[in-house]
């Protein structure tokens, strides 16, 4: 009896939301483009870019949950440089080692040369080395705001974004001009980083500001061992491409079923099972509403999307996502205010609550 109503309780639709760090009108005015991951320790670790009011200078801050994303720490300095902007960020957890990556660019930035910033803690964020440089081998590479992924074989993958124009000499003068191609970084200790693949298209942008090619990969393994990458592109959909040698070559890009335009999608595997979750701007042409479905066939079909968010009017996107230890999937994703200022918010939801809404 008890074992039969504890399945009925794990089978029951959860959801719940609320916020990681409000913008404040000053210090935190600006917070941006979150990710999340669960720690060796089980706790929860949000990276975000955070900037005052008025100011050019952009920092990564990490904010520690210790109940599963309902409550959030005070924000943390992780790398900043001060006469620089430094954003863009992501993690890759490994046990109880954890690295923070950011992409650092000039004030202002003329989209011409990128740096691609680390910093490292091996005791679940209690301690951080300070932050270094990684030598990429593109000019301008943005793009890392997804997680990086240890693979079954032991390896690191991690999705990157690079700008054709600064490869010629040239540059865009706005994001809209930018023609963006999207590989997998692979590394063995998370400093040494290769490149491989080379995936972009040319296609009608459906609004004049979206970018050219496609960028701002989310990447999961399969339960297979294959990778699914699902990128942003200025269509009305989002594209996809996929791996079978664990991110040494890439299949041509194709639509995904994903409809979506100009903004990222986050994706997680569930644990022990073939389940994939996404979350997303499910429109053709918004940055709202921010939706979650669900696939069971490695990302061929996908479940209605559940709305987890919709302002109708200012944007709720660049979502984070993982799986907590209880269970329970913990998307965080900006919210964009009247004032110019955004919060960081959070979203706990199960799989149930996904497919069927029960």
């Amino acid at each position: 009896m008890v074992l039969m109503l504890s399945a009925a309780l794990a089978l029951r639709a959860e959801f719940e939301t609320g916020i990681v760090k409000a913008s404040d009108g000053a210090s935190y005015h600006r917070n941006a483009q979150p990710t999340v991951a669960r720690l060796g320790d089980g706790r929860l670790l949000a990276t975000f870019g955070a900037t005052a009011k008025d100011s050019g200078n952009g920092r990564i801050v990490g904010a520690l949950s210790e109940d599963g994303g309902r409550t959030w720490g005070a924000p943390m300095m992780l790398i900043d440089d001060p006469k620089l902007f430094d954003g863009d960020s992501n993690v890759l957890v490994d046990g109880n080692t954890v690295f923070v990556y950011g992409t650092r660019t000039g004030i202002p930035n003329t989209i011409t040369k990128t740096q691609t910033m680390v910093t490292r803690s091996t005791d679940n964020g209690a301690s951080w080395s300070a932050p270094r440089e990684i030598v990429l081998t593109r000019q301008y590479m943005p793009g890392k705001t997804h997680n990086a992924l240890r693979l079954a074989d032991g390896t690191y993958l991690m999705g990157i974004s690079w700008d054709a124009w600064p490869e010629r000499g040239m540059r865009a003068r706005t994001e809209g001009e930018m023609w963006l191609s999207t590989g997998a970084l692979k590394s063995s200790d998370g400093f040494s980083w290769t490149l491989h693949g080379n995936i972009s298209t040319f296609q009608p942008k459906v609004t004049p500001g979206s970018t050219n090619g496609l960028c701002e990969p989310a990447t999961v393994q399969l339960a297979n061992g294959d990778l699914l990458m699902i990128l942003r592109s200025g269509t009305s959909r989002h594209w996809e491409s996929r791996s079978t040698d664990f991110g040494v070559t890439w299949s041509d890009p194709k639509p995904s079923p994903l409809v979506g335009h100009n903004t990222p999608s986050a994706i997680v595997r569930m644990e022990g099972g073939e389940a994939i979750v996404a979350v997303w701007n499910h429109s053709p042409i918004n940055r709202y509403p921010l939706s979650a479905a669900a696939s069971r066939d490695g990302g061929k079909t996908w479940s209605a999307p559940r709305v987890i968010a919709n302002t109708k009017g200012l944007q709720v996107s660049y979502p984070g996502l993982t799986q907590a230890k209880d269970g329970i999937l913990v998307a965080i994703y900006q919210a964009q205010r009247e004032d110019g200022g955004r919060d960081i918010r959070w979203a706990r939801f199960n799989l149930d609550w996904v497919m069927t809404g029960r």
